[in-house]
């Protein structure tokens, strides 16, 4: 059982890097196919930002901290831009009450307050990468 532990501590900071870029690359992908779902999301929420173009500028940063997460670049500030970016989504769940619930209301979900809520999660786990590499920095500059 330990080694089994130990095994999980050494791939778990890589697996939760490499899978959060596959999100973010696929999302931030997604947003150049057809960025109407996402403008429609906005529109129904934050009406300022219901614009293709700023979908565009969602698309372009989610797939650049993808890439920077693939490299292994710069973990810290882009799991900093990634709690902003899951941030802003989670903005949408709370303050449009009728996109995350639908007609049903509290407590059932729309599909589109699903889509929601799952940044709840890959907020957290962006919130363990800064974290994770803020503990092992100090541990570097020390064995130097």
């Amino acid at each position: 059982m330990e080694s089994l532990l130990r095994l999980a501590g050494r791939f778990a900071t890589p697996a939760l890097r490499l899978s959060l870029a596959v999100v973010l690359l696929w999302i931030g992908a997604l947003k150049f196919v057809d960025p109407a779902p996402v403008v429609g999301l906005l529109d129904a929420s934050l009406r300022v930002f219901a614009f293709p173009a700023f979908v565009y500028v969602l698309g372009v940063a989610e797939v650049v901290a993808g890439l920077l997460l693939l490299a292994g670049v710069a973990q810290p500030l882009v799991g900093l831009l990634c709690m902003g970016l899951f941030a802003g989504t989670l903005t949408i769940f709370a303050i449009a009450p009728a996109v995350s619930f639908g007609e049903a209301g509290f407590p059932n979900l729309s599909l589109a307050g699903e889509f929601l809520l799952k940044d709840l999660v890959l907020f957290a786990a962006s919130l363990a990468l800064v974290g994770l590499a803020a503990t092992r920095e100090p541990a570097a500059a020390a064995a130097r």
